[in-house]
């Protein structure tokens, strides 16, 4: 039996910046899990730099899934990030067509939009293609922003009820995910998380203080760590509660030391974290 879970995980690859695969990688392995990336596009740097250069890879991503099924590869789970076009969106749902099993962890980080504003490359029909995408996830894990193009409701950073926030989580439920997970609920003094199972209908909120730092990578961070635990055995809340605590600590230590958000967040300073985190306790 493989003791090391294997995660299939679809996204671009960044050189610098601290996101989507550089992320990934290395906080799997941290978590005693095995990330395998399918790149959808390898980039000099994200999108936030004043320049980058881009390779899409799009064209080869069906000949890699090819190869694994030649090769009888199999997954223990499946992530989905940052995707550039409808065609990788598509991509990835024929993906979980092929290497999806019954039970099996899907994760769709619907990664389109901050602060507002939809990401500069997305378009309404990107947004119809991830509603389509996200019916096939396990869990779901916006950002509020992102919740909020999901379902064509107006963005506002007012404070929202927790009867309003239920009834959002609801009706991305409906659109079919089991469990959403959804980051950045508003709040001027806390990190605010809303775990909600669809199944029983029940929500729970996290949060933790603060950085007040603008900070890129962190949906990224969150998802990597969410996925590990999750696969290392930890419900999905328990995973939600120690993502958010890792990825406030990795801006407060990156705000310490480097004193800089220009490449990203330096997670690497808090993977011990990770590395030292115990089997969950059942009873």
């Amino acid at each position: 039996m493989n003791t090391v879970p294997r995660i299939l995980t679809i996204q671009d690859m960044s050189s610098i910046g601290r996101c989507s695969l550089t992320v990934m990688l290395p906080i799997l392995s941290a978590l005693k899990t095995q990330a395998v990336p399918l790149a959808t596009a390898v980039l000099s740097n994200h999108l936030e730099y004043p320049y980058h250069e881009l390779v899409d890879l799009s064209d080869h991503l069906k000949d890699f899934m090819d190869c694994w099924e030649k090769n009888h590869v199999d997954f223990q789970a499946i992530v989905s990030g940052f995707l550039a076009t409808p065609e990788q969106i598509h991509l990835v749902e024929e993906a979980i067509a092929r290497f999806g099993k019954e039970n099996q962890m899907v994760i769709v980080d619907p990664a389109m939009a901050d602060d507002g504003h939809l990401y500069s490359i997305y378009t309404p029909t990107m947004v119809d293609a991830m509603r389509q995408l996200i019916s096939h996830a396990h869990i779901l894990k916006p950002n509020y922003t992102e919740a909020c193009f999901l379902l064509d409701i107006s963005f506002s950073t007012d404070p929202i009820s927790d009867d309003e926030l239920k009834r959002r989580c609801r009706l991305l439920h409906d659109m079919g995910p089991d469990m959403v997970i959804m980051t950045s609920v508003p709040s001027e003094t806390h990190a605010v998380v809303a775990v909600y199972d669809g199944i029983h209908d029940d929500l729970q909120k996290l949060s933790i203080p603060l950085v007040p730092v603008k900070a890129t990578g962190t949906g990224d961070i969150f998802t990597s760590v969410l996925a590990g635990c999750v696969m290392r055995g930890y419900t999905p809340y328990e995973a939600a509660r120690i993502a958010m605590t890792f990825t406030t600590h990795s801006i407060q230590a990156t705000v310490d030391n480097i004193k800089s958000m220009q490449h990203g967040i330096a997670f690497e300073l808090m993977l011990p974290e990770l590395i030292s985190l115990p089997n969950p306790e059942r009873t």
